[in-house]
């Protein structure tokens, strides 16, 4: 298991990076009120399920929580930081090539949100990120992710999670195939 953690916890950290760089190369100012209730603007179907993606890992974290099953908020963590890396970075590599603001905003809200609901249980990963991606850049930040309170569960477009799903569903099936056929992943 701790392999595992380990490779989830250098997920994030390469996931946070990619934020870093490309919001260097655009000059991203995010914005401390955006966590409040997400990013605003010109939002596309994958950040908007992004940004219900995370209002899922708030729901599913603060039950983990409330239960006192610490390995109930990793499992959703873990699963989070899959869909973050694999599903949202990678669909949406070209719009940071080309400086979307809102990809750029739906990332960073998506990982400090993410930051908050893991500091209790990776708290200097967890802590060194916050600094880094939101005090630092945010003047009315608090200086830790500790003072910074327990994200509001917000509204979910449940059904845009389940279409998401379900295409990823197909996605793996056809991977599936391929494998089995012998064809490599990139033809």
């Amino acid at each position: 298991r701790s392999r595992v953690a380990a490779r989830h916890a250098l997920t994030l950290w390469n996931s946070a990076k990619f934020l870093v760089d490309y919001g260097n190369v655009e000059s991203f100012v995010p914005r401390y009120a955006d966590l409040a209730h997400g990013p605003n603007g010109e939002l596309q179907p994958l950040d908007r399920w992004l940004v219900a993606r995370t209002g899922r890992l708030v729901a599913d974290a603060t039950g983990g929580y409330e239960r006192w099953l610490t390995v109930d908020v990793i499992r959703a963590f873990d699963a989070f930081v899959d869909d973050l890396s694999n599903w949202y970075i990678r669909r949406s590599r070209r719009r940071f090539w080309e400086g979307d603001e809102a990809a750029l905003r739906t990332l960073w809200y998506a990982i400090a949100t993410g930051l908050r609901v893991v500091s209790p249980v990776m708290p200097f990963l967890a802590e060194h990120l916050w600094r880094t991606l939101v005090a630092d850049a945010c003047e009315d930040a608090p200086a830790s992710v500790f003072l910074a309170g327990w994200p509001e569960a917000t509204a979910r477009d449940d059904a845009l999670l389940a279409e998401v799903a379900d295409v990823r569903r197909v996605v793996e099936l056809g991977r599936q195939a391929r494998s089995a056929a012998g064809m490599k992943l990139r033809q």
